[in-house]
Formats: structure tokens, C-alpha cells, sequence
């Protein structure tokens, strides 16, 4: 696989590589359960008016689209530093960490 003694190096790289992915995927997540959300709030009526009309649910959805727009950001960061073979091992775990609990807190507040 490589050279003696540059194993840890490798799996860190493949880890920091992964988490990425991992960030990726969790903000698809977060993406479908905002559309989602977004889509039921403008059909759902209540005291005959759509509830996104509500403040209540709009400053929800607010809050839930800025946190999604800001995990994009990092793992767009993250992967922007992986092209230009830059160290990741930070913008990837930020990546990671904030993308991961968007999508617990989308997930969480669109049911």
C-alpha cells in the first residue's frame, strides 16, 4: 500500500477524505427534509391561510435555510481545499461536524 512507517498518515488522509462525504450526504439530508417541510408549510391551511404565512413557521424555515447554506459553504470549503491539495483535516472535520448536526436539527423541526 506504501512505505513503511506512513500508515497513520494514510488512514488519517482517507479519514479526513471521508468526512467530506460524510458532510455531503448529511446535507442532502438536511436539503430533502427543508424542501419538504417548505412544500407542506405553503399547502397546509390553517385559520384559512397557508401556515408558511404564519411567523412562527416562516422564522422556522428561515432558520433552517441558513444553516443549511452555511454546511454547503463548508463542505464546498472543505472540497475546494481537497482539489487544491490543501490540508483538510480541519476544514473537513468543521465540514462534518456542522453538516451532520444541520441535518439532526432540520430534521428534527420539519416534522
Amino acid at each position: 500500500i506504501g512505505e513503511d512507517g506512513f500508515g497513520f498518515s494514510f488512514a488519517m488522509n482517507v479519514l479526513n477524505e471521508g468526512r467530506i462525504g460524510i458532510a455531503s450526504q448529511a446535507l442532502g439530508i438536511a436539503q430533502g427534509a427543508y424542501e419538504l417541510a417548505l412544500k407542506y408549510a405553503k399547502e397546509r391551511i390553517t385559520f384559512k391561510k397557508p401556515i408558511i404565512e404564519h411567523q412562527a413557521i416562516a422564522f422556522k424555515l428561515a432558520d433552517m435555510h441558513v444553516q443549511i447554506t452555511a454546511a454547503r459553504l463548508l463542505c464546498m470549503k472543505a472540497a475546494i481545499e481537497k482539489d487544491n491539495e490543501q490540508d483538510i483535516s480541519y476544514s473537513g472535520a468543521m465540514a462534518k461536524l456542522f453538516a451532520s448536526e444541520t441535518a439532526m436539527n432540520v430534521t428534527v423541526e420539519a416534522v
